[in-house]
């Protein structure tokens, strides 16, 4: 996940703001245990952050950012496709916490968008691709830009087309007419979907790699030889761009200055 820093920010900007009227001191509390929160989820203390950050809640139910700071915890102890229930119940325990944010936030669209990314992020890890797709979907009725949703869309169609047809396409020939049907919806909605982030964000490497993979899942299904190689040729191409282009935002990144370490941190 992607909110440490920025969360930690936020929420350290807003314990820093003045409190006033009804609940001073409670809000103060709240406050504080978001700060206690933050250093042990800094510290990868999760379980005494989540408790700090449960705290905070209970004094402040407005209280936006301690629940993404919970969330989040919860987020971070869960590991994807490990046997242990505990993984899966902490999995289960931070998309609720994100639909709480979903109801606290709904006047703040930004964090709206974060939380339903990170439930679509959820459902993927735990391989419910109908339930983060309809959270994709979710997305882009709220945000239409959002290159993010049609991504993580595409990326289902391609796991999915994958299961089916094998690394080679192996297992094309076991398919009936309504799996191939279904497999060959699939790969045209991922490209389609990608072609439509890519409107959005030309330089988005990640969405020209699964375009890649898509057009040699279609090519899979191909029997005229001639048109196959030009699905394969098409592909070959969608991946060096997608190179060029990783290449060259790795180069940017070694580019800008980096950040001396202070000492005893």
């Amino acid at each position: 996940m992607r909110f440490t820093s920025k969360w930690l920010a936020a929420a350290l900007l807003l314990a820093a703001m003045p409190l006033a009227g009804c609940g001073f001191v409670t809000k103060l509390r709240a406050r504080d245990s978001l700060n206690k929160g933050v250093k042990f989820f800094t510290e990868q203390k999760y379980e005494q952050a989540a408790e700090r950050f449960e705290e905070a809640i209970r004094l402040d139910p407005e209280f936006e950012i301690a629940r993404m700071y919970l969330a989040t915890t919860y987020t971070s102890q869960f590991v994807p496709g490990s046997p242990d229930p505990r993984s899966n119940e902490m999995a289960e325990k931070a998309i609720a916490t994100f639909k709480d944010v979903l109801v606290a936030s709904k006047d703040n669209r930004q964090t709206t968008i974060n939380a339903m990314l990170s439930i679509a992020s959820l459902y993927y890890q735990l391989k419910k691709y109908d339930d983060s797709k309809e959270w994709c979907r979710k997305i882009q009725q709220l945000d239409p830009q959002n290159a993010e949703a049609l991504y993580r869309v595409a990326v289902i169609d391609y796991d999915d087309s994958l299961k089916n047809t094998g690394l080679q396409g192996e297992h094309i020939e076991f398919l009936n007419a309504e799996e191939k049907a279904h497999t060959l919806a699939g790969i045209e909605e991922g490209l389609k979907a990608l072609e439509t982030a890519l409107q959005i964000r030309p330089d988005y490497f990640d969405a020209l790699e699964y375009e890649n993979l898509l057009w040699r899942e279609k090519a899979k299904f191909e029997k005229d030889e001639k048109a196959k190689a030009e699905l394969i040729h098409q592909a070959d191409m969608v991946a060096q761009k997608a190179l060029a282009l990783r290449l060259k935002a790795q180069e940017e990144e070694a580019k800008k200055p980096k950040k001396l370490a202070t000492k005893g941190k």
